[in-house]
């Protein structure tokens, strides 16, 4: 499925993270995996990846694949990036850091909450973190992002 052109300019304005992920759960790695809006403020979105079978990268541990918590992460700095904005506009990730604290487990949902903590005229910097829960935090993410790349 392509993205359609009303799509983009229904985000393309003034950024709505809400709007962002009712349209990119419908293309991409949205669809695929399965994004969901969980919240937002003036620089920082939440997301959460609800389980799904397909997500287990180890079956005989029912460890999910860790492509698919880093695409979350991915996405929700990119999305933290353009709420801190205002704006939609193109962005690259041109760095993407993530330590990984424990495993996340077949039937757990895995939150994504980023920050945008600073924004020069061409890079953006971004904090967060991919969790289970307060206690259960899965891995500390740091990444930088290009603007209009």
């Amino acid at each position: 499925m392509t993205a359609h052109p009303e799509d983009h300019a229904r985000i393309a304005d003034v950024f709505d993270p809400k709007k962002f992920l009712d349209i990119a759960e419908h293309y991409g790695h949205g669809a695929a995996l399965g994004y969901k809006y969980q919240d937002h403020g003036n620089d920082w979105v939440e997301m959460s990846l609800p389980f799904r079978p397909e997500i287990v990268g180890v079956p005989e541990t029912g460890i999910l694949a860790s492509g698919a918590i880093i695409s979350l992460v991915d996405a929700c700095g990119g999305a933290a990036v353009w709420q801190k904005m205002g704006k939609f506009e193109p962005i690259a990730t041109v760095d993407l850091r993530l330590d990984y604290l424990r495993p996340a487990h077949a039937g757990d949902t895995v939150l994504a909450r980023c920050e945008c903590y600073k924004m020069t005229k061409s890079i953006a910097f971004v904090r967060g973190k991919a969790f289970i829960d307060e206690e259960r935090v899965v891995a500390n993410v740091v990444g930088t992002y290009i603007r209009n790349p």
